[in-house]
């Protein structure tokens, strides 16, 4: 049966979800838009709960739909543009439970790893997770009210490397530090600073971790002075700063050169 109203259940349900943090965390579920990511969500086996796609959408993903059939709800262009959160849709959407959050305590924290400090902007968030899935990044950790993993702007600029990083999240750095310490981890705070070291004469131990602030505000010094080190990107001329996506993909590609 072919839905084509707005009253659906199934409809509202994923329209709240998309739109509103509170929704996500009460039902533990968030949302997918497009074949790409839904794919990956396929390839990774992640909990798929409902999938909506239009009829010729079904038609083009075949090939991975058809073992989802008792999950699928066909529904008219009308419903796919209401379901939309981009200007031109690809009619397949989805609604996907949550992964169980990993407890950092629990794990072996070897490798290269990134955190993540009061990361607001969605766009930002996401980018940074795609490149340290590029990149090889061992884990990355969210604390100080990152902005929600799970916002539809954030899944989207991933392109499917949320379902592939370890990705953890945390509520307070102080926790998330001496969690780091405790498995001989050596932190790195990346600071806009003249007295930083800069990061091109840094060589990166087989352990360790790059602390990245906020936006605007960057690091707290509260934050910045109990790690091991302080960093820095010297820029020329009168550019003092990077936009936060930009700036973690140097600081990521660095700590991960050979």
């Amino acid at each position: 049966m072919l839905i084509s109203s707005n009253e659906n259940s199934n409809v509202k349900l994923y329209v709240k979800l998309s739109a509103n943090k509170k929704t996500r965390d009460e039902h533990n579920q968030f949302t997918l838009e497009g074949s790409r990511l839904i794919r990956d969500a396929v390839l990774e086996k992640s909990d798929i709960q409902r999938i909506f796609a239009t009829e010729t959408a079904f038609e083009k993903n075949k090939d991975f739909l058809e073992e989802y059939a008792d999950k699928i709800l066909l529904i008219s262009d009308g419903i796919a543009k209401r379901l939309s959160n981009t200007k031109t849709n690809q009619g397949i959407f989805a609604i996907i439970n949550k992964p169980e959050n990993k407890s950092l305590c629990s794990q072996k924290l070897k490798g290269k790893h990134v955190v993540l400090n009061n990361i607001q902007d969605p766009g930002n968030l996401g980018t940074i997770l795609r490149t340290a899935d590029a990149a090889g990044i061992s884990g990355v950790i969210l604390c100080e009210n990152c902005c929600d993993l799970y916002n539809p702007k954030v899944v989207r600029s991933t392109m499917g490397s949320l379902f592939r990083l370890n990705i953890f999240i945390e509520d307070d750095f102080f926790d998330v530090f001496s969690m780091l310490k405790a498995n001989g981890v050596r932190v790195y705070a990346s600071v806009v600073s003249k007295e930083a070291r800069e990061i091109r004469s840094v060589e990166f131990p087989e352990n360790c971790a790059i602390v990245i602030g906020n936006e605007g505000n960057g690091l707290k010094g509260e934050h910045y002075n109990i790690c091991d080190e302080c960093i820095t990107i010297e820029m020329n001329g009168n550019i003092d700063s990077l936009n936060a996506g930009i700036a973690s993909a140097i600081l990521m590609w660095e700590m991960t050169k050979a």
